[in-house]
């Protein structure tokens, strides 16, 4: 039998739930210029401290990498890794970490996922109308992307947006459609559930 490495990448790594229960778990932001070599700077702090890179969301925005980490550690090594992933830090590159529990709110038994897309012409706005409205009705927005492209067509900027939302079983899917198409009417914009 070969020895587990110290760092396993992703879920795929199998763990029974006492060993997972027993972890530290962290959430790291990083941003710095984009360039190679800089999951590789995260990875080799980690492997030092054998801490297991969980989940991630990373991104080139403009010219610089955006990443958002969640890594599991056992404790006692917790408090040395966040020191050593601080100490990535320069005058380029800034790095947050927190600790985090394991998500066990769950969802409500009626709750619904859903997929938002949004498309039309790019003006100030649109994200906060969209999201204030959600908020108001209590839908939780649990990822989302955007972008601007240019329109297929006249290559004005098109702005365009995806999202998943987790409604309530209390909103009507149906009326939520509804007010959300009154409200794509007012930016003139495009949104589908």
């Amino acid at each position: 039998m070969t020895p587990r490495p110290p760092f396993i990448h992703g879920r795929g790594a199998a763990t029974d739930g006492n060993e997972l229960s027993m972890k530290t778990r962290l959430v790291m932001t990083i941003t710095c210029p984009d360039q190679p070599g800089v999951v590789e700077r995260i990875t080799a702090v980690m492997s030092h401290f054998a801490a297991n890179w969980e989940e991630s969301r990373m991104a080139r925005l403009g010219g610089d990498f955006a990443g958002i980490i969640k890594i599991t550690v056992v404790p006692d090594q917790a408090e040395p890794l966040i020191a050593a992933l601080r100490e990535l830090v320069d005058d380029q590159t800034t790095v947050t970490i927190k600790t985090t529990t394991e998500d066990t709110a769950g969802e409500a038994p009626r709750d619904a996922l859903c997929e938002l897309t949004l498309e039309g012409a790019d003006h100030e706005g649109i994200v906060h109308k969209v999201s204030a409205y959600l908020a108001s009705r209590g839908i939780n927005v649990e990822a989302m992307e955007t972008a601007v492209v240019p329109a297929p067509m006249s290559a004005a900027p098109l702005f365009q947006m995806r999202a998943r939302i987790k409604v309530p079983g209390a909103v009507s899917i149906e009326h939520l459609r509804f007010e959300l198409a009154q409200i794509g009417d007012q930016l003139g914009v495009d949104i589908d559930i």
